[in-house]
């Protein structure tokens, strides 16, 4: 008995390993489903790589359509382990806006699925943001197309977000996704695949004002970062690019140099807009950035480097600004530097290891 508790041990460490990738074998097609499609006509969130270069792909992967299971905006219903209603509860999935994967055909009623649990503070299943395969009714499953307007990606292991439009990567912002903890572990933003589906406009959360939400799942919000007081925004906008939130995405009220915030989101919201979540997997990178990059900045007393010669943090007077490369980053002239937070040009450690 001792000799197969510790065999089933060991087989327990070993199975995970099977199914998670290594950096170094998948860095460039790692995917929530750890698998690359061979269908090329398979544009999914769940095969498309994590890889915000490859614009064609990221652009199929949020025009296209999902998966949702039908319902109202705040309705959930639970994942079952088997075929079965009195089955194991392990995981809950939001109607109408949460995308799934279809793993299988009709099952006397059930079809198997994958997603991220949605599991919030007040869920009688505790699976935070797990993924998870189990069953659902086949009857609420149903093909959701995707507005083509606009398409947007958050990656929680950059903290941005990144605005598609016309088939190309538009703008990017800094956000805060959620910041979970051990008494907290539900304040973790769920990972997938989503459509916005409806303004929600301004709430208030703690001492804290939230502006132009747009609901995506559930509970889960996308909104300006929170001001407190009498339009204090300074605390909030200081932790935007780490994580911070309850749960809901934090997105950046500065205006990129596109004229992008989260003002420009909320004004050209159309409802099926698709919102993909990528998660900070163990082993996941942030790719360094090329030391030829180009960059800019103020020669006369500027305080940020910048991605373009132009920029909403810098007076017009100084403008355009002056050229260097991210590998002089560290050279006496440009150490003492900083990211512009209007433009979030690369950071000078871009890699993690």
């Amino acid at each position: 008995m001792k000799r197969f508790s510790i065999f089933f041990l060991v087989l327990c460490l070993l199975v995970p390993a099977l199914y998670l990738p290594s950096f170094a074998e998948t860095a460039a097609v790692f995917t929530p489903s750890m698998a690359v499609s061979e269908d090329p006509d398979d544009h999914s969130y769940w095969t498309t790589p994590m890889d915000i270069t490859d614009e064609e792909a990221v652009w199929a992967m949020l025009t296209a359509p999902s998966w949702v299971l039908d319902g109202q905006q705040q309705e959930q219903v639970t994942l079952r382990e088997m075929p079965d209603a009195n089955s194991a509860a392990i995981g809950d999935v939001t109607c109408y806006s949460q995308g799934v994967q279809v793993l299988g055909g009709d099952e006397n009623g059930w079809t198997k699925i994958r997603c991220y649990s949605s599991s919030f503070h007040d869920s009688k299943v505790k699976a935070w943001n797990a993924l998870v395969e189990g069953y659902v009714p086949t009857n609420l499953l149903k093909k959701q197309e995707s507005a083509t307007g606009m398409g947007l990606v958050v990656d929680k292991l950059t903290q941005r977000l990144y605005v598609f439009t016309d088939g190309h990567l538009f703008a990017t912002l800094a956000v805060s996704t959620g910041l979970a903890n051990e008494k907290q572990p539900y304040n973790e933003t769920r990972s997938g695949e989503f459509f916005l589906v409806s303004k929600v406009g301004d709430f208030k959360s703690d001492n804290m004002t939230c502006e132009m939400a747009l609901r995506f799942n559930d509970g889960d919000l996308l909104h300006q970062v929170p001001y407190l007081g009498n339009k204090d925004y300074d605390i909030c906008e200081s932790k935007l690019g780490e994580r911070a939130s309850h749960g809901c995405i934090r997105v950046q009220r500065k205006r990129t140099p596109e004229g992008v915030n989260m003002r420009w989101i909320y004004e050209h919201y159309e409802k099926f807009t698709k919102i993909v979540i990528w998660e900070d997997y163990e082993g996941r990178v942030i790719p360094p950035t090329d030391p030829e990059t180009v960059l800019y900045y103020n020669p006369k007393g500027g305080r940020n480097y910048h991605t373009q010669e132009t920029c909403y943090g810098v007076r017009a007077e100084y403008q355009p600004m002056t050229a260097f490369t991210f590998s002089e980053l560290d050279d006496e002239a440009f150490r003492k530097l900083t990211p512009c937070p209007y433009c979030n040009p690369p950071k000078r450690d871009s890699g993690r290891q």
